[in-house]
């Protein structure tokens, strides 16, 4: 039985699509925000499932949609498009497809035209082709429609990348940071992403969902100019040195901030020092430069914020030129021996986060409850920011490509952005973190004033990841745990064979 109707002014085409999981919602708000900009067309909604609630219906409706609930299965409830007698022809689309311009040439394409995964598809509705369909349910979508022949082969829309985006492949950029396998170079396109979260900030906003954060334009004005002055943000052409981000905000520091940048240029395999000057109501002090001016001060490079956000110390430059970086507090002191060696471990995991300070974690997706600890043994989940190389990628991917409403839970809490950077890197990738063992002692000169000596520390950090994985990840935990601790090499411990001092160990062993 066809649904009920829209109260609709009568035009000849419309475009449609079809919704059957509520976590289809955000991709479609995206898609039909973007179509409405683009073309004054009728967009239809079948939503195909009783979880959709009058909230979810509300945000189409904001963005420009005219819903109908049905009952039916996504598969049936589509042959209801075949129903909208009102249309002439109807333009299906799929929640993937971000409509960029020229869509009305869409509306003088010919029935049965459509991309090769119909993403898009031109069809005619009338009764006899909705009665038919309706016979024949049981089949998916795709397949119903070949089989009734309603696919015109001869019509497909080659041109169709001049007119939308269609995410085809496995990884989306709504859940690129969910993709979980080695391969995931393979499939991430992050300009083509940042383009669908650009416009899903603008839905947000829309509906209202980040007035009460006062940093909602960080993202867009910085990933903006981002990619203004960057050619080719995928490529790093330096592949045997590392650069280095440090963050600042106090001006006290500024003399130990010195000695720590002097410190790391004595290092060949530095490339670039990046000093994240975090307070954006104060000029970087005049006394940085002159205590640094002995050294070869073209290798330090200061990235002055406008957003007073912990996320900053993550941002992408369009400076950075090696394929690693090495992230570091202004209170960590590694010898560059052990830093060298780390570097050359993270050379052998790249996908990892690889550092020095390791942490646990545990989360249940039925309780929602996750702790967090610090660890002495393995294994570990998670490497702390205070010291640890990454790959310089995931710099936009964390800044550009994710969440805001992460962004805006880190701003504020003033804490958790490395869990949301260590999800993020596990759960893009699948690669768990690594541990390196320095040789020599590191200096920790946060371990008495430092955030983590507050009692609220802790519980607060497990909030923070029951938070993030229940929200964001939809309770799929993406942190890894690692029983890899990787150190210097030393000479393996031998002695000439003795076998009556085995006997006697082996004897022993038994007797426990």
């Amino acid at each position: 039985m066809a649904p009920n109707r829209p109260q609709v002014s009568f035009q000849n085409k419309a475009f449609a699509t079809v919704l059957s999981d509520p976590r289809e919602l955000e991709a479609a708000l995206v898609s039909i925000y973007s179509l409405n900009y683009a073309s004054k067309t009728d967009i239809i909604v079948l939503l195909a499932s009783v979880q959709f609630g009058s909230s979810h219906i509300d945000q189409l409706e904001k963005v420009g949609a005219k819903v109908i609930k049905t009952n039916d299965t996504a598969d049936k409830a589509a042959t209801n498009l075949w129903a909208l007698f009102d249309y002439q022809n109807i333009i299906y689309f799929t929640p993937d497809v971000v409509f960029e311009k020229k869509v009305d040439e869409l509306l003088a394409l010919p029935v049965g035209a459509a991309d090769k995964d119909v993403s898009i598809l031109v069809l005619e509705p009338n009764p006899r082709t909705f009665t038919m369909l309706s016979r024949n349910p049981s089949s998916s979508f795709v397949a119903m429609l070949r089989q009734a022949s309603l696919i015109d082969d001869k019509q497909s829309l080659t041109t169709l990348d001049e007119i939308a985006l269609v995410y085809r492949g496995p990884m989306k950029p709504w859940n690129f940071h969910a993709y979980n396998d080695s391969d995931w170079k393979k499939h991430y396109d992050p300009v083509a992403f940042y383009k669908w979260r650009r416009i899903q900030q603008n839905v947000q906003h829309l509906l209202r969902l980040d007035d009460d954060w006062n940093n909602k334009a960080r993202q867009r004005t910085i990933c903006d100019n981002y990619l203004d002055t960057t050619t080719n943000i995928t490529h790093f052409p330096v592949q045997d040195q590392f650069s280095v981000m440090i963050s600042t905000y106090n001006p006290e520091r500024i003399q130990h901030l010195s000695l720590i940048i002097r410190h790391l240029l004595k290092s060949e395999k530095v490339h670039t020092v990046f000093v994240t000057w975090h307070n954006p109501h104060l000029d970087v002090p005049r006394s940085l430069f002159q205590k640094i001016r002995k050294v070869d001060y073209s290798r330090v490079k200061v990235l002055k914020q406008s957003f007073d956000s912990l996320n900053n110390r993550f941002n992408p430059s369009s400076e950075l030129q090696t394929d690693s970086v090495y992230i570091m507090d202004d209170d960590i002191y590694v010898d560059i021996n052990d830093l060298e060696f780390t570097f050359a471990a993270w050379q052998s995991y790249k996908d990892s986060v690889v550092g020095h300070f390791p942490r646990m974690h545990t989360y249940d997706p039925e309780t929602e409850l996750a702790t967090y600890k610090v660890v002495g043994n393995a294994p570990y989940s998670i490497i702390l920011t205070k010291s640890m190389f990454i790959r310089s990628d995931y710099l936009f991917s964390y800044t550009c490509l994710l969440e805001p409403q992460l962004h805006a839970s880190v701003d504020s809490q003033l804490n958790c952005e490395d869990l949301g950077f260590a999800m993020m890197a596990s759960g893009l990738s699948g690669a768990p973190p690594t541990v390196v063992r320095t040789a020599k002692s590191m200096e920790d000169f946060g371990l008495r004033k430092g955030i983590s000596t507050n009692a609220a520390h802790m519980p607060a950090r497990s909030q923070c990841i029951s938070d993030f994985i229940s929200d964001y990840w939809h309770k799929v935990d993406p942190l890894k745990s690692s029983y890899i601790s990787i150190a210097p090499f030393t000479r393996p411990r031998i002695r000439t064979g003795n076998w009556s001092r085995i006997e006697k160990t082996i004897m022993s062993q038994k007797k426990r």
